[in-house]
């Protein structure tokens, strides 16, 4: 598989490790050789037992290299939002959830990660939070409004269940209020107003409603409908 990714020929890279399976895989994340780790990447989303194979991508998610890091936090989001859609399986228990769920958690909220993977991370963290506990978040809301780069709190507001979980609505208002970036403060609001316009309309008062109606009347209406809601009479 290493020579075909090598080559360039990635389709016929993932399929021979796909055909080898997981333990191949897993052997090639753990490699020193950059394309075999490439190769074991690009296909941990499509072998069997692919969830087992989280450590290892939480492992090269954390690194230092983007070229490996953010292929595999993708694969890792790819892999937990799978695992959330389906029964999870009798040889995976719930603990081994909560130590995955752990690991990407730590790369999220580093801020020395590159910012691609620690979205992916966040993801990832958030599909492995509905295993445990459907509606679960995953992750504090508060303190990842708190994040210095604008695209982690887009991220982590883009994240927030539907129906919008009332404790959630504070942090919310307070980045609609006050996130000095336009898209943040945006998708607050879609997911504020979204479902609950009663209880978000106090949270709000007159200078949050202010400076929807400014949100909206800048964006694409495809992008606000959500948020429209706190403005209608």
């Amino acid at each position: 598989m290493t020579d075909a990714y090598e080559r360039g020929d990635t389709d016929e890279a993932t399929r021979q490790a796909v055909n080898a399976g997981p333990a191949v895989v897993e052997a090639g994340l753990t490699s020193a050789k950059l394309g075999t780790q490439l190769a074991a990447i690009s296909a941990a989303p499509l072998v069997e037992a692919r969830p087992e194979l989280l450590p290892a991508l939480a492992t090269l998610a954390a690194g230092p290299d983007r070229r490996t890091a953010i292929p595999a936090a993708a694969a890792a989001k790819a892999i937990a939002r799978d695992l959330s859609l389906r029964e999870l399986p009798d040889d995976i228990a719930l603990d081994d959830v909560t130590t995955w769920r752990a690991l990407f958690d730590s790369i999220a909220r580093n801020a020395d990660h590159p910012i691609e993977a620690r979205v992916l991370a966040l993801d990832t963290v958030a599909s492995l939070a509905i295993v445990l506990e459907p509606q679960a978040m995953g992750f504090d809301l508060q303190v990842a409004l708190g994040d210095r780069d604008p695209a982690y709190r887009a991220a982590a507001v883009a994240l927030v269940p539907r129906p919008t979980p009332a404790k959630v609505r504070a942090a919310l208002a307070k980045a609609v209020l006050d996130d000095a970036d336009p898209n943040v403060a945006l998708g607050a609001a879609q997911a504020l107003c979204g479902d609950d316009r009663a209880a978000a309309l106090p949270l709000l008062g007159a200078r949050g409603l202010d400076r929807v109606k400014k949100l909206v009347a800048k964006a694409p209406k495809r992008s606000t409908r959500d948020a429209a809601r706190c403005l209608a009479r």
